[in-house]
């Protein structure tokens, strides 16, 4: 974790038949990228179409998924896709079969379901007739001496009040229309108009029904109805039948979906230990491997029978892949150098956030130091000093616990009672992976607290065997408890930044010589270490000294501050008394060691341009001494050939990196590096003041929440107050100190580490390692399609 780890760049040559096997292989492991160096555009590749019915495969999931939801049917999702993975064996003709089987039973079931639906609208529309002539009975039978005419149905009870008042005014009062609740939806419409009186009103009616979509029904004669009811439930009898047994056959085809296909009866941890889920979900897992597998084929050039991959990896997972039984030929690309390597970071569960820390401000370089190793101590020890309180850092210490206990057991109850794809457990996972942060975060707030003697806002009496471990508890009944506590918060945050700081410049030393960057050693790192050590590291120094120094009553104690300014003014002088021996020798050497280490910075462009000119020279002379050898060997030239020759063999050995070499612009940014690094370096210096700043705020909070509400009830005695305000204490506590306060100094101690710590020698340009897993493409959710 120190720096990436070593990778090579290898050459895969295998058949087209053995490929999709290969790959399949591959993404069970870990630490391998592949490389697209395909020279084919996407959609004329030759597995583009294996994705192209991937894609159709997930279009058939889904409407599968659709019925099931809409069949209420349970869908149980895989809970531990690690386990499933091993236990499954994908080939290359299992799209098609998978993609064969959803066609048939999606048709299947859709046939079905169309057809119940029409069998179920012909119910209704029987129930309606039978209403309607139930309805005729009471009402139409009784006037059958009476010249009128009639229309009968049904129709939306949503559209009767249009109806009726089109009825109206369409039959100039000669139209009469009475409605009856059928249910929610439908209801009887019973139409009564003159006959005669208006030859045409009859068709007019009846084009408004139609209009309408009203259901008219023709009328039987009254002597006919009794039968005529009898025999429409004798024929709805028979559709019940027919309703159920389809329903009965949909309700199979989707069970086999939704159930897990296992023979036997499982308790929850033998679902989650086997990775059991409905079989619908078991077909999108693999589809997603199938998918997975041809996209990534996609990445090798296509020469006639073979294959050609590149892939990063290192040398121990060569040998694993030649042990997988497939014909390949493996060997290292000669142009490794060419390309950049993607940077591997290999985490565990317990450095794992902390990576990610750092890869959220920036990839690391393959040749470069990673933060990440060093932020595992350095982020919560200044967490702790902002939220430093013994009894807010134990009550975070024992959140971490209760994840570092119980939380994969929490996350393996929700998964297993998970009811969406997009699992409800993201959140709760999220936190479960910064338990080892939590705890340390904790920790190290509890042993701030120790070492202010800060409990909830109370000093405790507590001391070791043989010393005093913090500030003693009798400071807080002192007038100038606060003054003391602000001074050494603020000189030990300055103290504790100047350091960081210091080590960082040192890791950017490491990093030169590492990278063989001498000229960025000597005209970088060295002046950026003289100018922080001559200044702020000077100034920690003097703070140190005056804590160790015991000053009389008499003799008045100096000020660091002022110290500085006469050392600054005055070129290395003092006013008063001298704190060390030779104070003004040192002070003197240190401001000039200040004042020129910035312009040793700015000297770097006139190095550079030396080594370029030495470096020419030395070229010309290369291909000097190869024309005499030409001529030597008897080859006769003009001197236009001559020149021509010249030339080519200068072009040839030109300088590749730089191919837009400008003096100008390396001049400008060897400026601004060395102004920012002069002004960072005092902006920096007081961006640590935060640390004070936040540890002061959280101790005052914590005070006043204490004061404000529990305090005076504790002072009366009263039992209901205490208890009152103890809720109210508790409350403020866990949403403002515990909630807010904590993701606070979350926050600024991650700008500390970085714009203050990793500016120093973290450039975080770098590549990520792009892992072909088939683990990591589940867990993230991806899908490889044509739509990529």
């Amino acid at each position: 974790m120190f720096r990436a780890t070593e990778i090579h760049l290898y050459k895969l040559y295998v058949e087209r038949e053995q490929a999709f096997h290969l790959l399949t292989k591959v993404g069970q492991m870990k630490n391998v990228n592949l490389v697209n160096c395909s020279s084919s555009a996407f959609h004329e590749h030759d597995y583009y179409k294996q994705l192209k019915r991937c894609d159709d495969i997930y279009n058939k999931i889904g409407e599968i998924k659709h019925l099931l939801h809409l069949y209420n049917k349970q869908i149980h999702y895989c809970p531990n896709y690690e386990v499933f993975i091993q236990n499954i064996k994908i080939t290359d003709d299992q799209a098609i079969k998978i993609e064969q089987e959803l066609t048939h039973k999606v048709q299947f079931i859709l046939n079905q379901q169309a057809n119940l639906q029409q069998i179920i609208e012909q119910s209704n529309r029987l129930n309606e007739e039978i209403a309607v002539l139930q309805n005729c009975k009471d009402f139409i039978y009784k006037f059958s001496g009476i010249q009128l005419g009639y229309i009968v149905g049904c129709m939306n009870t949503t559209d009767s009040h249009k109806f009726n008042r089109i009825v109206f005014r369409i039959s100039k009062e000669n139209g009469i229309v009475k409605f009856k609740n059928l249910n929610n939806q439908r209801c009887l419409v019973t139409l009564v108009f003159a006959i005669g009186k208006h030859e045409n009103l009859k068709n007019k009616l009846l084009k408004i029904c139609e209009a309408f979509s009203v259901s008219i029904y023709q009328l039987p004669e009254e002597s006919k109805v009794d039968n005529k009811i009898l025999e429409l439930e004798n024929e709805i009898a028979n559709l019940d039948i027919i309703i159920s047994t389809t329903k009965q056959e949909i309700d199979q085809q989707l069970d086999y979906f939704s159930d897990i296909q296992v023979e036997k009866l499982l308790n929850l941890d033998e679902i989650y230990d086997y990775g059991y889920c409905s079989y619908i979900c078991e077909l999108k897992i693999i589809v997603d491997i199938i998918s997975a597998t041809y996209y990534h084929l996609t990445f090798f050039d296509a020469k006639s029978q073979f294959l050609i991959g590149h892939i990063w990896c290192e040398q121990r997972d060569i040998e694993q892949i030649k042990q997988f039984g497939v014909q390949i030929e493996i060997m290292q690309d000669i142009n490794e150098n060419l390309y950049e390597p993607p940077s591997l970071m290999k985490t565990n569960q317990f450095t794992y956030i902390f990576q990610e820390l750092v890869n959220t401000y920036g990839i690391p370089r393959y040749d470069e130091i990673n933060p990440g190793l060093f932020t595992i101590i350095t982020f919560p020890f200044l967490f702790g000093m902002m939220f430093g309180d013994i009894g807010h850092g134990i009550v975070l210490t024992l959140f971490g616990f209760y994840l570092l206990i119980f939380g994969q057991s929490v996350i393996k109850r929700i998964k297993l009672q998970n009811s969406s794809e997009y699992l409800a457990y993201a959140d709760i996972q999220s936190i479960y992976q910064c338990r080892y942060l939590i705890t340390l975060m904790g920790l190290f707030a509890t042993y701030c607290g120790f070492i202010y003697n800060d409990f909830f806002s109370l000093s405790l009496e507590y001391k070791l065997e043989k010393f005093q471990l913090g500030f003693d508890g009798k400071w807080s009944m002192s007038e100038s408890h606060l003054t003391v506590m602000n001074s050494f918060k603020m000189k030990t945050a300055i103290i504790v930044g100047v350091t960081q700081m210091v080590f960082g410049i040192l890791l950017k030393g490491w990093n030169c010589l590492y990278q063989r960057k001498y000229i960025d050693f000597f005209f970088n790192f060295i002046p950026e270490l003289a100018f922080m050590l001559s200044t702020f590291g000077y100034m920690s120094f003097l703070i140190i000294l005056k804590w160790l120094t015991n000053y009389s009553n008499t003799q008045e104690s100096p000020s660091i501050i002022t110290t500085l300014l006469n050392m600054v003014f005055t070129l290395g002088g003092i006013k008063g008394t001298e704190m060390y021996p030779h104070q003004v020798f040192f002070q003197t050497i240190l401001i000039k060691v200040a004042i020129y280490s910035p312009i040793i910075m700015l000297l770097k462009p006139e190095v550079i341009r030396m080594k370029r000119r030495l470096f020419n020279l030395r070229n010309q002379q290369i291909v000097y001494n190869e024309l005499v050898e030409q001529e030597h060997a008897q080859v006769e030239l003009v001197k236009e050939d001559k020149n021509q020759l010249f030339g080519k063999l200068v072009e040839s050995r030109s300088i590749k990196e730089e191919k837009h070499f400008d003096f100008s612009e390396i001049y400008i940014e060897s400026l601004i590096e060395c102004i920012e690094f002069v002004l960072g370096a005092v902006s920096n210096t007081a961006s640590y003041l935060r640390l004070w700043a936040l540890s002061l705020a959280h101790s005052q909070l914590s005070e006043v929440f204490f004061k404000m509400s529990l305090e005076p009830q504790l002072q009366s005695g009263s039992i209901i107050g205490i208890c009152l305000t103890f809720m109210i204490y508790a409350f403020a506590t866990f949403g403002v100190l515990m909630c807010m306060d904590t993701l606070e100094c979350f926050l600024h101690s991650l700008r500390l580490h970085w714009v203050e710590f990793q500016s120093k020698f973290y450039k975080g340009d770098g590549h990520i390692f792009q892992n072909f897993n088939y683990l990591q493409f589940l867990d993230q959710k991806f899908q490889f399609s044509t739509r990529m």
